[in-house]
């Protein structure tokens, strides 16, 4: 292999002759199985046991890439606490959606399957024992095949070898310094000896996400921010657009002073030494909305401490709204990824499987790094599938609900008109009546080796009506020397 080195991740897979025996992988990310209380925002409930089901037998292996389970679906005090984190995991264990589908990789493993859990930036609570105990506990099988369940923790890729292809996998938040996971600080089985509990920071996402996004949720019912994440710079824009008022009551002063805590805490263990980014967050994503000279004045009056002084604008609504017309725009934007495609009027990119530029860039450095032919990643919610230049890449996806943008051709009107929908029910509750439409795209990555022309056949799918869709797919030739 060139002589690089080989990472110690799935054993089983990289094992010498074991590996003839997995001839075909399931790759899924970012379910958030929760509790069933009212942050949770699983959608797959029956439509996940059933694929893993009908995946289930010898040869095969089911590993999910991150944010498998959600551990930031409450207001708990954000510190990491085993006793604490093992309560949070009986609650999900119980709740009938995650239950269901825990049962479901009992079910894999009970056919002579292979199940992986990698942790995402939602659920690092995976690493510590206790909670690794009780989620065996939960797939409903005896111990001998409970205990086949591994989990592997992200602060270095995973490498699977199959038909003699190499294939990273890596939840994707590597080069996100808003959710870069402090793996220096994680203890757990694998983790740095010296690691201890206490001295674990959170990303900076997390912390906004029980901070701002949970309370807006619970004191105000902004459902709608919910379904923004990972990217909570476009949740938090798209509230101040929905509901100023309850925005400004969670963040309980000034968005100054917010970012300015929270940019204290952004330093954490960097992953996969990947470069940081120049764009931090808030303060850049706010400029980006392009708001003109009064509103921003009306926005930096609506967020600071009041003074007393009256502002000539105080009435003039039409600043109001034109400012949170921008602002909501801009949130969608940066929840869809693709912030200056949107802006040139195409609003559906973000359900585009052609990745942007900066994702295809980051799976081609770390090909080049690891020495691997293909790359899959979770952590954007958005599905991907590009096979170019000798790389196969593809971002497996969400299950969780996934917001329908206006068209491409949307006018302002449209615009005005979505926001309206967004204000009236921001609960997404079809009982309140009309909503912002919503829609559910459940997709995978499967990887099979191609038993007549060698290689691996790598494909994103999508589960849909009981059976399993095709959308892209491609024949990676093995590696030259072999895997």
């Amino acid at each position: 292999m060139n002589g690089i080195h080989q990472p110690a991740f799935f054993p089983i897979l990289l094992r010498g002759d074991s590996m003839s025996g997995i001839r075909k992988v399931l790759v899924v990310s970012d379910l958030h199985l929760g509790n069933g209380g009212g942050y949770d925002i699983f959608a797959g409930e029956n439509d996940l046991p059933a694929l893993l089901r009908s995946f289930a037998g010898p040869e095969r292996c089911v590993v999910l890439n991150g944010d498998s389970v959600d551990f930031l679906m409450n207001e708990d005090p954000l510190e990491l606490n085993e006793a604490r984190a093992v309560s949070q995991a009986q609650a999900i264990c119980r709740h009938p959606a995650s239950a269901a589908s825990l049962r479901a990789l009992g079910d894999v493993l009970a056919a002579g399957g292979d199940v992986i859990i990698r942790l995402g930036n939602h659920d690092i609570e995976l690493a510590l024992p206790g909670v690794q105990a009780c989620l065996r506990a939960a797939l409903g099988q005896p111990a001998e095949i409970a205990a086949k369940l591994r989990f592997e923790r992200g602060d270095k890729p995973g490498i699977l070898a199959i038909g003699g292809v190499r294939v990273l996998l890596a939840h994707g938040e590597q080069n996100d310094i808003w959710n870069r996971v402090d793996y220096l600080h994680l203890p757990g089985p694998d983790g740095p000896p010296e690691a201890q509990a206490q001295d674990y920071a959170y990303a900076p996402g997390s912390r906004l996400v029980k901070t701002i996004m949970n309370p807006l949720k619970r004191q105000h019912g902004l459902s709608l921010i919910d379904l923004i994440k990972p990217d909570f710079q476009g949740g938090v824009l798209t509230a101040m657009a929905v509901s100023p008022s309850a925005l400004k009551e969670v963040f309980k002063g000034s968005s100054v002073e917010i970012l300015w805590q929270l940019e204290q805490k952004k330093s954490g263990a960097a992953t996969f030494v990947a470069p940081d980014p120049d764009d931090l967050g808030l303060e850049t994503a706010i400029e980006n909305a392009g708001l003109d000279e009064d509103e921003r004045a009306m926005l930096e009056a609506m967020f600071t401490p009041s003074t007393g002084r009256a502002h000539s604008f105080a009435l003039d609504f039409s600043i109001l709204q034109s400012a949170q017309q921008k602002l909501f725009r801009s949130g969608l934007r940066w929840y869809a990824g693709a912030q200056r495609n949107l802006a040139k009027g195409k609003g559906q990119r973000f359900y585009s499987f052609e990745p942007e530029v900066s994702e295809w860039n980051e799976a081609q450095r770390l090909a080049q790094k690891f020495n691997v032919q293909a790359v899959l990643f979770g952590h954007t919610h958005a599905a991907r599938f590009q096979h170019a230049d000798g790389l196969c890449y593809v971002n497996s996806g969400t299950w969780i609900r996934l917001i329908q943008l206006p068209p491409d051709d949307a006018d302002d009107d449209t615009w005005a008109e979505f926001l309206a929908l967004a204000r009236r029910n921001p609960q997404l509750n079809p009982e309140k009546g009309d909503m912002v439409p919503l829609f559910t795209r459940f997709t995978a990555a499967l990887v099979e080796a191609n038993e007549a022309e060698g290689g691996a056949q790598i494909s994103l799918v999508e589960w849909k009506d009981q059976a399993l869709t095709v959308h892209h797919s491609a024949r990676v030739p093995a590696a030259q020397g072999g895997a």
